[in-house]
């Protein structure tokens, strides 16, 4: 995170992107509209691409600053968030819009709710860091302000004559702040709220774009993912919520239902696949590993299933996340930092902007949410590690890798070291040190991947439930917790009927050497790449006829003695994807023969092949 926001493209990003260069949260708001040369009014579809991007940018470096300590992006993010509140209207409006198309003055296609809630989740994340009941205060005349419109016209938001966009429909995720601001202060009426505005948008009609997650359609469960992948993903916390909050039985299928689908469009990596020709849409795709992820959707179905994670407690989930991070995140950007693809796929021979620009390596894509998206991952992944009980007797390791954790329990303080190389290697030692002695449970997300695990904690007593290892003592100060999983290589069957190799949460891929071919150079020395095989012939063939071995699904437990892992000597420890950090080397089938090749962590590939069929489909 340090080297992505120090040298990293997002380091700049606010210079490379003309978008992050208006100001549109200023004092000077735009309208929704233009007059065409017949004196029409007509829908402006570009005007909230910019408060998306402000909003998005405020969050990540607000995130990244605080979470790393690192002392420039924490003044950036003052100043950002200061700037938004310098104009924040009397009213309490915080938008992009004048009054006279503004909140239920709006028409047709807008970013209105989307971008207010990405800069007030910016501001609430701010006041979260800071303690600064300013902000709080902020955030909240915003949103009481929103309501307040809304339910004095009783107009609609969603059902509008002229639907023609993915602003209107991102504008659901408002109910994401008002599940932040209920959190904090209980208030009801934000409950109350994102019940009307989900009903109000699954109410409206077909015509409307992005209705997967309506609930008339997440309660039909034949009814594959169809629209814009991210949409989906994202919509996805909304109904987490208001099940969580209700329990209605409705909303319990849609959540059900939501999980069984995504299970049918997931990638190998984790994300939800996307159409070749309908880019970014999901077009009732079953998975399949030359299918592309967009990485906006990989960030938010992460912050989604952490959303899930919190709420329902399933260990599963956390497994899900960890893939779309360490696996779906990594490999589709470079280690280092200088640049993203905005789709990728599991298998990809080429990365090339003649395939659309989408597909290019970037420091700067045309459209700039999935640069931005790619900034957010790791810092939201961050802040959901740790988890605590509503009743404050267990503090949850939900999500793994090193951390430092300073928290309470029942107004006593405890600091944890989490001291781990995972994902890359699968034993932890926590160092757990309260304030004075007090008992409490440690629980740590135990991951399915893990065929045993060995816990060392002196005088404690360890149990295991639900997909949780649960070690419960009488604690003191330096007191520590190791914890070792069991690694095992496994060949695993996706739902496309390929076959995978995975180490911990690690997915491993046939690495496809590449030559990086320059198309834009921009400033500060970044630059957008056309990636492509260094030897096309030879790629060609991986991808043509390298199969593993038959009858794998016969007995795969023999299968997995084929493959044996050797950590790389050069690994490095700072920057595990840069090199790779380990091989997974073994016996694949080539043309009928048999052949030794090594595969490495997907998130140290560019070029790769993920995903293999058996030899005995051979025609």
């Amino acid at each position: 995170m340090v080297r992505d926001i120090s040298s990293g493209y997002i380091s700049v990003y606010d210079s490379l992107q003309p978008s992050l260069k208006l100001n549109v949260f200023g004092f000077k708001k735009a309208k929704n509209y233009s007059i065409d040369k017949d004196g029409n009014w007509e829908t402006r579809r570009e005007t909230w691409w910019p408060g998306e991007h402000e909003g998005f940018f405020a969050d990540l470096v607000t995130r990244n600053a605080f979470l790393t300590d690192y002392q420039p992006w924490i003044k950036k993010s003052g100043q950002l968030i200061d700037n938004v509140l310098k104009a924040q209207d009397p009213s309490g409006y915080i938008g992009i819009y004048d009054e006279e198309c503004r909140l239920d003055n709006i028409l047709n296609e807008n970013g209105e709710l989307w971008t207010q809630s990405r800069m007030i989740n910016a501001i609430l994340a701010y006041y979260e860091f800071t303690g600064n009941v300013k902000y709080l205060k902020a955030a909240k005349r915003a949103v009481d302000y929103t309501i307040e419109r809304y339910e004095k016209s009783g107009k609609t938001y969603f059902q509008q004559p002229k639907p023609n966009g993915g602003g209107l429909t991102h504008g659901l995720t408002f109910v994401e702040t008002l599940e932040w601001l209920h959190k904090i202060t209980g208030d009801k009426k934000y409950v109350r709220f994102g019940l009307w505005l989900y009903t109000d948008y699954s109410k409206a009609e077909a015509k409307l774009t992005n209705i997967d997650c309506q609930l008339g359609c997440l309660l039909d469960n034949n009814r594959l993912f169809k629209e814009h992948s991210v949409h989906i993903v994202e919509h996805f916390r909304v109904i987490f919520w208001l099940y969580q909050e209700t329990n209605d039985p409705e909303l319990k299928k849609a959540y059900e239902n939501i999980i069984h689908k995504y299970n049918l469009s997931q990638a190998i990596t984790g994300g939800l696949v996307t159409d070749p020709v309908i880019q970014e849409s999901v077009a009732r795709n079953y998975a399949n590993p030359a299918l592309p992820v967009e990485y906006c959707s990989i960030t938010e179905g992460a912050v989604s299933f952490c959303s899930a994670l919190q709420k329902f407690g399933v260990p599963s989930y956390g497994d899900l996340i960890e893939n779309l991070v360490f696996n779906a995140g990594q490999s589709a950007r470079l280690p280092n930092g200088k640049a993203i693809s905005y789709i990728t796929a599991d298998n990809r021979l080429v990365a090339k902007e003649s395939k659309g620009f989408r597909y290019q390596v970037a420091a700067c894509h045309s459209v700039a949410c999935c640069n931005l998206n790619a900034g957010k991952l790791m810092p939201y992944y961050v802040s959901n590690m740790w988890m605590k009980t509503a009743d404050n007797k267990t503090l949850v390791a939900a999500l793994l890798g090193p951390s430092s954790l300073t928290t309470t329990l029942n107004k006593k303080t405890v600091r944890i070291r989490e001291e781990t190389l995972y994902p890359f290697e699968n034993s932890i030692r926590f160092t757990i040190s309260p304030s004075g002695k007090m008992k409490f449970n440690l629980m740590v997300r135990l991951p399915e991947w893990a065929k045993a695990y060995k816990v060392s904690a002196t005088g404690a007593n360890v149990t295991e439930l639900n997909g949780f290892i649960i070690v419960s003592k009488m604690w003191e100060r330096e007191d520590v917790v190791t914890i070792e999983f069991e690694d095992p290589v496994l060949i695993r069957r996706h739902i496309s009927n390929s076959i995978y190799l995975q180490k911990g949460a690690l997915k491993y891929a046939m690495k496809i050497d590449e030559k990086m071919v320059p198309t834009r150079q921009l400033n500060y020395g970044y630059a957008n790449f056309d990636v492509l095989p260094a030897d096309s012939a030879a790629a060609n063939l991986i991808f043509k006829t390298l199969k593993v071995p038959d009858n794998t699904e016969a007995n795969f437990e023999r299968y997995n003695k084929l493959y044996v892992y050797k950590l790389n000597p050069e690994a490095n420890k700072e920057y595990p994807f840069d090199t790779p950090y380990g091989f997974i080397t073994g016996r694949f089938i080539d043309k009928g023969n048999n052949v030794e090749k090594s595969l490495i962590p997907v998130g140290s590939t560019v070029l790769r092949k993920v995903g293999f069929l058996e030899s005995k489909w051979e025609k």
